[in-house]
């Protein structure tokens, strides 16, 4: 096997912490990829809480098939995910289409919705190239999506709504009672960020999927366009229950490389989005040449599974 120049200077996906390279299949699954997770978790899109203490509900809202459904074509479900931890709860739900006359379980999409109600609209009265669910449905998938605001805000909120409810510990700054005396409060500098909470709503997704006789779950590709693209791309490489990820213009801190960047560049993105990502990214600011990965190593996360992505240049 023959690889490019590095021009840009780039790191080794095969060398690992220590220096050690990678040689075998075994040395990438069991060192190399978990070190590579870590590192993305703790620097750049953050680490999720303890969920041992949360709780999880699937509920099958509302069935409904007929002419209405895509012209007698589909069979339409709204899920509601709630997650309740110590007294506090949240929901956000997603709509399912699945195409009639199954003779056997069928693949599936997940788009990781992050525009309005017109891009997924349940009813499909409003017909949408970002979403275009009935073509998936003639073509013998089906599809779901879900609205990125349901389940965290697309803007700084003090992290105390929708998931981030559930962990009022890490809102702000401050000091609480504890047992065996007082506590530090608030986000540590590895905590999550709006994108890790998306990625986690679509393998909530998944495991519906795996209770529903319907849907392949082995073969289900999650969708995402710009930030839903970086979601997209980092669900995949943590869950490896999906088996793709379509990322489409995903760009700086999805697929496109940090270094050397003459677009977009890391700074211009926390400034914009630091709700996005854990804090320690803020540090990678003006800094890119001291990060110890970059964005092509989330892509050889998903290896061997497949990964399709587009990019738009002017």
């Amino acid at each position: 096997m023959e690889r490019p120049e590095n021009k840009r200077g780039v790191p080794s996906v095969f060398t690992c912490v220590d220096g050690t390279e990678v040689k075998t299949k075994e040395e990438w699954f069991l060192k190399r990829r978990p070190e590579l997770l870590e590192l993305f978790r703790r620097e750049e899109y953050g680490r999720l809480p303890d969920m041992k203490d949360v709780e999880l509900h699937f509920r099958v809202a509302d069935v409904r098939e007929g002419d209405d459904i895509m012209a007698g074509g589909a069979e339409r479900k709204t899920v509601e995910v709630e997650a309740v931890r110590k007294g506090r709860s949240f929901i956000f739900n997603f709509v399912l289409f699945v195409p009639k006359g199954l003779k056997k379980p069928v693949p599936a999409f997940v788009l990781v919705c992050n525009r309005g109600i017109k891009d997924c609209d349940p009813a499909r009265h409003m017909l949408s190239s970002f979403y275009p669910a009935e073509t998936i449905i003639s073509r013998g998938y089906a599809c779901a999506a879900f609205r990125t605001q349901e389940v965290a805000p697309d803007y700084e909120d003090g992290f105390t709504t929708g998931f981030h409810r559930l962990f009022p510990e890490y809102a702000a700054p401050g000091v609480h009672l504890a047992k065996g005396g007082w506590e530090k409060t608030g986000r540590p500098a590895d905590a999550w960020g709006a994108l890790t909470v998306w990625a986690w709503a679509a393998s909530r997704i998944m495991d519906y999927f795996e209770t529903d006789p319907q849907i392949n779950e082995k073969q289900v590709a999650v969708v995402g366009h710009s930030r839903g693209g970086k979601t997209a791309l980092w669900c995949t490489a943590q869950d490896e229950r999906f088996a793709m990820a379509v990322s489409s213009c995903a760009g700086n801190s999805g697929d496109a490389l940090a270094r050397g960047s003459k677009g977009e560049c890391i700074k211009d993105i926390v400034t914009r989005f630091p709700y996005w990502f854990a804090g320690n990214y803020q540090k990678y600011a003006d800094h890119e040449e001291n990060l110890p990965f970059d964005q092509h190593m989330l892509v050889s996360l998903i290896a061997p599974r497949l990964v399709y992505t587009t990019s738009k240049t002017f």
